[in-house]
């Protein structure tokens, strides 16, 4: 308990009414401290005693669905779609593999492969369906021009329920080229394109709804402590927003499943929201958008308005309608999503909301890079080292060609004490290039099996070598906070100061 639980009568926490307030109550008193893993993390100083509005997604926001189960599900629903398009069944032997699923890469339908590359769009890693492209290969594909990744031959997965399709293309790419190959497949373009309408299409014929709401136990897994970070971010007479592509009859029904009966006195989950819009269209909704289409409480259309009344439900809308019911500046509204451009981006350039980022593969690697603190600092100081040592091969080097052009006049002489034997400064030379290729070789070995133990083959979410990845510069850009999951956010104040604790320039990190 903290140091003021003793001012609390305790009887007070069996007198409170039986609701959340007394969860609530007990969860702040016992002054937990956010796990490291569950932290949240700031680009853009926020004071959250300003924001009057909370909006937030559901898939993957507050609906932090089983990762892996759901984007198998999704992979094997997505094939048999294929099959019935017309697809031999051989394709049904595609191997799932989790590992491999990842956001932040670019899918190339021309060429085949899916890579990764970093905020100066060089490319880190590729694979050519399951075969890891050396040096080479990749410089052959990708250095020889500038990448557009908006160019229609490439494309970016920012979004978890993108996820399937990175595995799907790379099996199908690999299964075509196959000595002999084991299946007569289209180019890889086409590929490519059916493989995205057969996605598209279980989410839209409501395949893959059906198959998650038919076993939510299995796919969606319930976090106690997210409806009681909901109920302290409301504290304050704050508004919270649910905002979400998802239709009505799913919104409702995975809302039940995470929230009804989750802690005492919250019956019924609409509590929790001031006001419900699906449909929402995103990003299109923070651009432009149709009129709010009213839900009633059978789930149907009840008529239209160009700006929404609270505690209700509509479908679609936009969001200058909205900003005319919330009557304030749109810096007093943070908006939580999970799609870096659909939720983040979107509604970061179309206006002034605050945003904040679920990244739920941050949690697992925070938990895998302290578990390798100590190899982590040792590489920070055997970079230093090798900075050294190039500088000091560098000098070494215009010693050498200095010496070269005056050697009939220097040779055999001395210069501070030392001698300028030409045989002796390039066999220093040689050593120290010796020593700096050991070195070099040693540190790619330490980071690669850091980079391994993130993701085996991938390496880290953030990072493509020592720079930024594509998608890590985005979350630094265009994310006020982020973090892995809503429910960390129970962990601080409902009036928190999340402050900037360091934004330095490389030349600061000198100091």
């Amino acid at each position: 308990m903290n140091e003021w639980a003793e001012l609390i009568d305790p009887q007070l926490l069996e007198e409170v009414d039986p609701s959340a307030k007394r969860d609530l109550l007990r969860h702040m008193l016992a002054d937990r401290r956010s796990p490291e893993n569950r932290r949240v993390f700031v680009n853009r100083t926020l004071r959250m005693g300003r924001i009057r509005t909370v909006g937030f997604d559901l898939d993957w926001t507050l609906a932090d669905y089983d990762r892996d189960q759901l984007v198998e599900l999704a992979f094997e629903l997505t094939l048999h779609r294929m099959v019935e398009r017309g697809y031999p069944e051989a394709i049904l032997q595609a191997k799932f593999r989790p590992d491999f699923c990842r956001r932040g890469l670019l899918l190339d339908s021309e060429a085949g492969t899916i890579f990764k590359m970093d905020r100066h769009r060089y490319v880190g890693r590729a694979y050519k369906g399951r075969d890891f492209l050396d040096t080479a290969e990749r410089s052959r594909l990708y250095r020889q021009e500038p990448i557009n990744p908006g160019h229609r031959r490439f494309y970016f997965v920012d979004t978890l329920f993108e996820l399937p399709e990175v595995n799907i293309f790379s099996e199908l790419v690999h299964m075509s080229r196959q000595q002999p190959s084991t299946v007569e497949l289209p180019p890889y373009v086409q590929l490519f394109q059916d493989a995205r309408s057969a996605i598209d299409s279980i989410h839209a014929d409501g395949t893959l709804k059906r198959a998650v709401l038919a076993d939510l136990d299995r796919y969606l897994p319930r976090d106690p402590l997210l409806p009681l970070a909901l109920k302290r971010m409301a504290l304050g007479g704050r508004r919270l927003l649910l905002i979400t592509n998802s239709e009505w009859y799913y919104t409702d029904a995975l809302c039940r499943h995470l929230f009804d009966g989750a802690i005492p006195g919250l019956g019924n989950w609409r509590a929790l929201f001031d006001l419900v819009i699906v449909d929402a269209g995103k990003p299109g909704f923070f651009r432009k958008g149709g009129p709010f289409i009213e839900i009633d409480e059978g789930g149907e259309a009840a008529g239209t308005v160009e700006t929404p009344v609270w505690d209700r439900v509509y479908s679609g809308g936009h969001r200058e309608g909205l900003m005319e019911l919330l009557d304030g500046p749109g810096e007093s509204v943070l908006y939580v999503g999970d799609h870096i451009y659909g939720d983040v981006v979107s509604s970061k350039l179309s206006s002034t909301w605050r945003t904040a980022l679920v990244v739920s593969e941050l949690e697992d690697e925070l938990t895998v890079r302290k578990s390798l603190s100590m190899q982590l600092r040792h590489i920070e100081v055997l970079r230093a080292e090798l900075a050294d040592s190039g500088q000091r091969m560098d000098d070494l080097d215009d010693v050498l060609a200095l010496y070269r052009s005056l050697a009939p006049s220097l040779n055999g002489r001395q210069v501070d004490g030392k001698d300028l034997s030409l045989a002796k400064i390039r066999d220093r030379l040689h050593e120290l290039r010796d020593e700096h290729r050991a070195m070099r070789h040693h540190v790619r070995r330490l980071q690669d099996r850091v980079s391994a133990a993130i993701n085996p083959c991938w390496g880290s979410l953030f990072k493509q070598g020592s720079n930024k990845s594509l998608f890590g510069s985005q979350v630094d850009d265009y994310a006020c906070v982020y973090t892995s999951r809503v429910s960390n956010f129970a962990f601080y104040g409902s009036n928190h100061y999340y402050r900037v604790m360091a934004d330095s320039m490389m030349h600061e990190e000198s100091f």
